[in-house]
């Protein structure tokens, strides 16, 4: 079951041009392209003719072509023309899909257009901002995509999946803060006068201890963003000064495909050294490395679990902000679903 009135991330801006592009998201085939000022559209990716994916079709002005007989469809998923004669069947047309391009993706809304609400996208400016440099990467997952935020959300997994670049035993030592709110749920953890990471020791160049911060918010159905970060032990940062520190956010969306692959896109942005490449080229390697590692470890996972279905599993105390994550994603669909049923009696 997914949740279907919401947002997901359909592509990078840069995916989607004037080439279709085919993606499947929550079971239904989907294609994207841009219309000729740029502006996404992305439409049931199936001809309403012999059912030819009209992915493997053509870009036609505003409009896409299908590749088999010509039928062509315009943005919203009506067939403006049959080649070799001169009236459109009844019900010619294609489901057509709202679709937005904010932070540097593309944003797709499943289910009734009807209750698309643009305020729903997420405020990611780090991920555009004129003040954060980036790096990012898109990954297709084959695994359940709460897998993905499991991970995610669960910062004791950083000691034994990332040793080289994030593993800390102090993270085990130091419990979450959880609190439901406002629709989200907000897990912080303080780490005070321990050592810093490999990759933070690259980021900040911190020789001594410093205190580190993991402010993680569960966007349902599927953000997982990120306030984390470094500074020297004792200079004020669990207070607000992070002037000896260094403060990096970053920005996770897995999409569903089908029950157990999904679309993963990541992004991580740091405020300091803008101009600095070199930093670049000693730091994002470790950090496309830390987001491949939890796609290796999550794609394993769903190996075992498909091998052990309806095997047993336990839980322990770190597991707190996943279960309350899951539950909120749960009584979200549960609800939406009821709300359908109730709407379709009428």
């Amino acid at each position: 079951m997914y949740l279907r009135d919401c947002w997901y991330v359909a592509a990078w801006d840069r995916e989607v041009g004037r080439e279709p592009l085919a993606r499947t998201f929550l079971g239904q085939p989907v294609v994207l392209y841009r219309r000729e000022d740029g502006t996404p559209v992305a439409l049931e990716d199936r001809c309403c003719h012999r059912n030819l994916p009209l992915s493997m079709g053509s870009v036609q002005g505003d409009n896409l072509q299908c590749g088999y007989h010509g039928l062509t469809f315009d943005p919203a998923g009506t067939c403006i023309l049959v080649p070799g004669q001169s009236t459109i069947p009844p019900g010619a047309r294609v489901r057509s899909f709202p679709v937005r391009e904010r932070h540097r993706w593309i944003w797709i809304w499943m289910g009734d257009p009807a209750r698309a609400d643009e305020t729903a996208i997420p405020d990611l400016f780090w991920n555009d901002g004129p003040d954060w440099r980036t790096t990012g990467d898109y990954h297709p997952v084959a695994a359940e995509y709460r897998l993905l935020t499991d991970i995610q959300l669960d910062a004791t997994h950083v000691t034994y999946v990332h040793p080289d670049t994030l593993g800390s035993d102090a993270v085990q030592a130091t419990p979450p803060e959880v609190e439901r709110k406002d629709g989200r749920i907000a897990i912080s953890r303080w780490l005070l006068g321990v050592e810093a990471p490999p990759i933070w020791k690259v980021a900040g160049g911190f020789a001594g201890p410093v205190d580190r911060w993991i402010l993680a918010t569960f966007v349902p159905p599927t953000g997982c963003i990120f306030d984390i970060g470094a500074a020297e032990a004792g200079t004020g940062a669990p207070e607000g000064d992070r002037s000896r520190g260094i403060t990096n956010r970053t920005s996770h969306f897995s999409t569903p495909e089908g029950e157990s692959s999904c679309h993963y896109f990541w992004l991580f942005a740091r405020n300091y050294r803008l101009d600095d490449g070199d930093l670049d080229t000693r730091l994002h390697p470790g950090v496309h490395q830390t987001f491949r590692e939890d796609v290796d470890a999550v794609e394993a996972q769903q190996r075992g679990i498909d091998a052990r279905p309806g095997a047993v599993q336990i839980d322990v105390n770190a597991d707190k902000p996943t279960i309350q994550a899951r539950r909120l994603l749960a009584s979200l669909i549960e609800g939406e679903t009821a709300a359908y049923s109730a709407s379709a009696a009428e």
